[in-house]
């Protein structure tokens, strides 16, 4: 867009000087009112004209400034007493245009010139008419143009202008790499604000934020800006930000790999944004593997390491000269959630999630998928903590959000210690629980139209669902997480008598074993392992039409049957039942049948446990009546009964 030009001779209205290009005349002329060349316009920097559609004359500017200053002093001096409507036909001419937005019957004063509120806005309505695709000022350079037209002309404009700062070159003369790490470690330890930083005062010693500290780095060993958003801009004023570095690495260059710029002292290694007007991160190398960058609130400006974190790209600056070794394998982060990261377990994305949610950042929905809106509350709950925010989770965010990042894996054979919550398994506050529910209720699917398909999420849970029911044990809640966010079915779980449990225990449910040959019944073992060995793959099957799993038989295909789950009794029955099991787990229900007393546990509430026993029989009864087609025989047999009694009584 060009540098702001100072004034020049009025003979510059006869110097025609046509601008080429596909661009709108007010661009490509840096005039956006496109008035006309005259002497006057000389004094705000005037260069010439051209020649545009109809032989009309457009002035011609070094910078839009320029022009935009040069405009609004000819609001002044010939438009101020008119209507703003026969302001705008004089302006434009033949073609008659008004304002846009503005009453064609309101006063032009000398009062709305002045005022740069006013006044810039209604030249921006002005510029956006002559283009008929708004104006390319930025804010700060509308700002500027005012400030020129009120110094009367463009020298004026420079003569005002504080005394500029100059950087403190390097005594060699030559900017350098060594330069930057030198200057950038002489500001550790002082605060991070996300803030906008003057690139030309020496004497700066924060805040800072990431983008602001490089540039300012930059500029002090350099003299040049990088990594701005308006280059055009005073250094005091220019406003650094990572998505300017990612733009200025295309347009200036030098971009060089993470690996090599690691390995060069004062090399920049930067992380993108990950979406526009969102943060990114960059940091200065120290050629040996470290770095010095202006991290975040909770940790300031500090000397940290290259290694186990994401980074995009390496920069080095044209124009300072820089020393390195061979490039520098740098370690990649052990394990990192982020949208579009490969092979992200979706249990543990379930588990970022229901964080998220309970310290009150919502994710959405908790479905085990690492989208647009987990990615959104990670970056509030990242600015929330002081954190670097790149909306992605690796180490450092996931222990901030009091989580793991490990897949959790229950290992096939081990039988568990059947505990309570008192038994040290982390207390689940209704903030985690109201998610899990809400995972339990969206992983249901509506009832599907093809039979072969019916109750698909629900049909997940049911080998949980029916152990704890049946077996009156608290159900897992990390093993209920994962059978719901990854979608894979629970594996099959053969109960054995006399069992030996682990003196420490894992789970609070019995863990999944490998099918062993059956193991003759001890005296003394619990009375409902028969039952329950045959009552589980049973109900299974009736409800979903299919094997239990791990009980399937490939050498003899079985024959389908009609799956209970497309009845909607049913698939409400087993939602029903799956809330309960949950509240049973996180302890604000007792478990049913006084069955915590028979097995030695603590009481988990206070509540009476017929509540309990209630709450888990009616979506049982509820339930199997429906698979059973119960409904309709109860129904069949009442009014079978109505009838009689009605006969009985029309024989008297």
């Amino acid at each position: 867009m060009g540098q702001i030009g100072r004034s020049t001779d009025p003979s510059t209205a006869d110097n025609r000087d046509d601008v080429a290009g596909s661009e709108v005349a007010s661009f490509r002329y840096n005039n956006p009112g496109a008035q006309y060349p005259s002497a006057r316009a000389a004094r705000f920097g005037q260069t010439g004209y051209g020649i545009i559609g109809g032989g009309h004359k457009i002035a011609r500017f070094p910078s839009p400034v320029n022009g935009a200053a040069s405009n609004f002093d000819l609001l002044s001096r010939s438009y101020v007493g008119m209507r703003i409507g026969e302001a705008g036909t004089k302006w434009t001419g033949a073609h008659g245009f008004g304002v846009p937005g503005y009453d064609p019957n309101a006063i032009l004063t000398k009062e709305m010139v002045d005022d740069p509120v006013q006044a810039i806005a209604l030249l921006k309505a002005i510029a956006g008419r002559e283009s008929g695709k708004g104006n390319n000022l930025t804010e700060e350079q509308w700002r500027q143009a005012h400030r020129m037209y009120k110094a009367g002309s463009a020298d004026a404009f420079f003569d005002g202008l504080p005394a500029v700062a100059i950087a403190q070159l390097p005594a060699s003369g030559v900017p350098s790499g060594a330069g930057l790490v030198q200057r950038a470690r002489a500001h550790i330890g002082e605060q991070y604000v996300n803030t906008q930083v003057p690139k030309d005062d020496p004497h700066w010693h924060g805040p800072w934020d990431c983008a602001e500290f490089v540039s300012w780095l930059v500029y002090q060993e350099a003299g040049t800006l990088y990594g701005c958003v308006d280059h055009t801009a005073q250094p005091a004023k220019a406003d650094a930000y990572t998505g300017a570095w990612k733009a200025d690495l295309e347009r200036l260059g030098k971009r060089v790999s993470v690996e090599e710029a690691a390995a060069t002292v004062g090399g920049i290694v930067l992380r993108y944004p990950p979406g526009p007007g969102k943060m990114g991160h960059i940091a200065v190398c120290d050629g040996n593997g470290g770095t010095i960058e202006a991290k975040g609130r909770r940790y300031g400006v500090v000397a940290d390491t290259v290694h186990g974190r994401g980074w995009h790209t390496g920069i080095l600056i044209p124009g300072i000269s820089y020393d390195s070794t061979a490039p520098i394998k740098v370690n990649p982060p052990a394990v990192i959630y982020e949208v579009g990261a490969p092979n992200m377990d979706m249990a543990v994305v379930a588990r970022i999630q229901a964080a998220l949610a309970a310290k009150g950042f919502d994710p959405g929905l908790i479905d085990g998928e690492f989208g647009l809106n987990t990615q959104a509350a990670v970056l509030r709950f990242q600015e929330a903590e002081g954190m670097v925010v790149d909306g992605a989770v690796g180490p450092e965010t996931a222990a901030a959000l009091g989580i793991s990042l490990e897949a959790e894996t229950v290992k096939p054979g081990v039988a568990v210690a059947e505990t309570g919550p008192a038994a040290g398994a982390p207390a689940l506050d209704l903030q985690q629980l109201l998610p899990l529910i809400l995972m339990l209720l969206s992983k249901e699917k509506p009832m599907a139209a093809d039979p072969a398909k019916p109750g698909q999420g629900l049909e997940l849970l049911l080998p949980l669902i029916l152990q704890s029911a049946l077996t009156g044990k608290q159900l897992d809640i990390t093993q209920l997480l994962t059978v719901l966010a990854t979608g894979k079915p629970a594996p099959a779980v053969t109960p054995i008598a006399n069992t030996p449990v682990l003196a420490q225990p894992v789970n609070t449910v019995p863990a999944p074993v490998v099918a062993q040959p059956a193991t003759p019944q001890q005296p003394g073992a619990a009375a409902p392992v028969d039952l329950i060995t045959v009552l589980m793959p049973l109900l299974y099957e009736r409800l979903t039409g299919k094997p239990f799993p791990g009980t399937e038989k490939p050498d003899k295909p079985a024959e389908p049957l009609a799956p209970a789950m497309t009845r909607p009794s049913v698939q409400l029955s087993a939602g029903m039942l799956g809330i309960v099991t949950l509240l049973q787990s996180a302890g604000i229900l007792n478990l049913p049948f006084n069955l915590g007393a028979i097995a030695g546990q603590a009481p988990t509430t206070t509540a009476p446990v017929s509540g309990s026993t209630m709450a888990t029989l009616i979506p049982i009864i509820t339930g199997v009546i429906g698979a059973t087609g119960g409904f309709g025989a109860l129904g069949g047999i009442a009014s079978k009964l109505l009838g009689g009694l009605l006969g009985a009584f029309g024989k008297k």
